[in-house]
């Protein structure tokens, strides 16, 4: 494992001004999508060097430039929760990072799970525009290398948040920042690797 940082960003996301405000209701629970409707609400994009797009029933992020975090939101919002989500190395180098975002205030406060196709996790906070380190990265058996699918699992309760991995634990941290939020998930590439595609698929958040 190189290295990581995280630089450049390009914000891809469906949040209004309404969805955000600290006033709006929360979504009920429990909330699907295994992306089969292109009408489901999440943001694609087709440029030159980044694409979303609903496909194969799965949502589907290709990154061709170096030193990239994209992401998507869901345009909802959620305190306590159980996030569930299938995430699939389609093709690209390993050396990269993908995962989800949960209590998305807006596009400068929210926290970012994620794990690498060469097998390490780390948790980030991005606050008033800047990133925190929650979980510095980490090698764990738990994640599947390469061109693999995980399942990815987030527990939202309170301050307190839980990451699994193919249904192992990776790990637990506390927060007071962010009580509620959207969700999103993200892939990006680094500095010198780009090429990545990543599939996401059968998205659950249950009580």
């Amino acid at each position: 494992m190189m290295g990581r940082t995280l630089h450049r960003l390009w914000l891809i996301c469906l949040a209004t001004l309404v969805a955000c405000s600290p006033s709006s209701a929360l979504t009920p629970l429990p909330y699907a999508d295994d992306f089969s409707n292109p009408a489901s609400g999440w943001k694609t994009v087709d440029d030159p060097a980044l694409h979303i797009r609903y496909q194969d029933s799965a949502l589907h992020f290709t990154i061709d430039d170096l030193d990239q975090i994209v992401w998507s939101i869901a345009g909802q919002r959620f305190e306590n929760f159980t996030l569930d989500v299938d995430a699939t190395q389609v093709e690209g180098p390993s050396d990269n990072n993908y995962g989800v975002l949960i209590r998305y205030v807006d596009e400068k406060n929210f926290y970012r799970l994620d794990i690498s196709g060469d097998g390490y996790f780390a948790i980030n906070k991005y606050q008033a525009g800047k990133w925190i380190k929650l979980q510095d990265w980490t090698e764990s058996a738990a994640i599947k290398r390469e061109a693999a699918a995980n399942h990815l699992q987030v527990i939202a309760k309170g301050n307190r948040f839980t990451l699994a991995v193919n249904g192992e634990t990776v790990a637990t941290f506390a927060d007071d920042d962010f009580k509620q939020g959207d969700i999103g998930l993200t892939a990006g590439t680094l500095f010198d690797t780009a090429g990545v595609q990543i599939a996401f698929d059968n998205l659950t958040v249950s009580p």
